[in-house]
């Protein structure tokens, strides 16, 4: 497990892990960042140098409007509790995604996280907030029109918001087996794995299950 992999992760569950425990709904977006944390931390022991996770979808403003002000409350919640502990682990943080649509509380938020981690390169972290693969692709299109740049494949990836990055590794947590719009165009040769468990209930040792299969299976690419 020496080779660096890039991984992402959606980080579904929340909602349905609060309410089997008879809790808010918040809480169950506020445990869903202690086990971001864990998994970050572990991630970087199993060889993992890249990790995207999917925290807010352009489709989920539709949810109801005390949710959707939480998760964005949550923002700050993690810059004031948890931007610390990442600081001390060496992790450089980025976001992708229409972050100016974003309350300016949380914009201001992501610029702390990014300007305090700016100096790390051995691990990235990855927010996706208000992100959105088929907005990805026609604000990809609209910049390289913009700028006369050619239309090649390559050119392409390159203008996307994670640029030219094959995805090794993609992870969705609480038991649908779905993309959701989720860097359709970075998951062309991504080993794709499906867990049952709510993303509050996922843990180190799950995610070593998955690195372990990882690894045995035989890539090809197509050739």
């Amino acid at each position: 497990m020496t080779k660096s992999k890039t991984a992402a992760i959606i980080m579904d569950g929340n909602r349905r892990w609060a309410k089997s425990n008879n809790l808010p709904i918040s809480h169950g977006h506020r445990k869903g960042i202690e086990t971001l944390i864990d998994i970050v931390k572990a991630s970087k022991s199993y060889g993992i140098n890249k990790l995207i996770v999917y925290a807010f979808s352009t489709e989920n403003w539709s949810r109801e409007s005390q949710e959707v002000n939480a998760l964005m409350n949550l923002i700050n919640f993690g810059v004031d509790v948890k931007l610390p502990d990442i600081v001390k682990n060496e992790m450089k943080l980025e976001f992708i995604g229409d972050l100016s649509k974003l309350p300016t509380s949380a914009q201001k938020g992501i610029e702390k996280c990014v300007e305090s981690t700016k100096q790390f390169s051995n691990f990235t972290l990855i927010i996706a907030l208000n992100y959105g693969a088929i907005w990805d692709i026609v604000e990809t299109f609209k910049k390289m029109v913009k700028n006369n740049i050619e239309m090649t494949e390559l050119n392409f990836l390159n203008n996307t918001q994670i640029s030219n990055t094959n995805v090794d590794i993609f992870i969705r947590t609480g038991g649908d087996r779905r993309l959701s719009n989720f860097l359709l165009h970075n998951l062309s040769y991504s080993e794709l794995f499906f867990s049952d468990k709510l993303w509050p209930d996922f843990n180190e040792r799950d995610l070593k299950e998955i690195i372990d299969s990882f690894e045995s299976r035989q890539r090809r690419f197509g050739k």
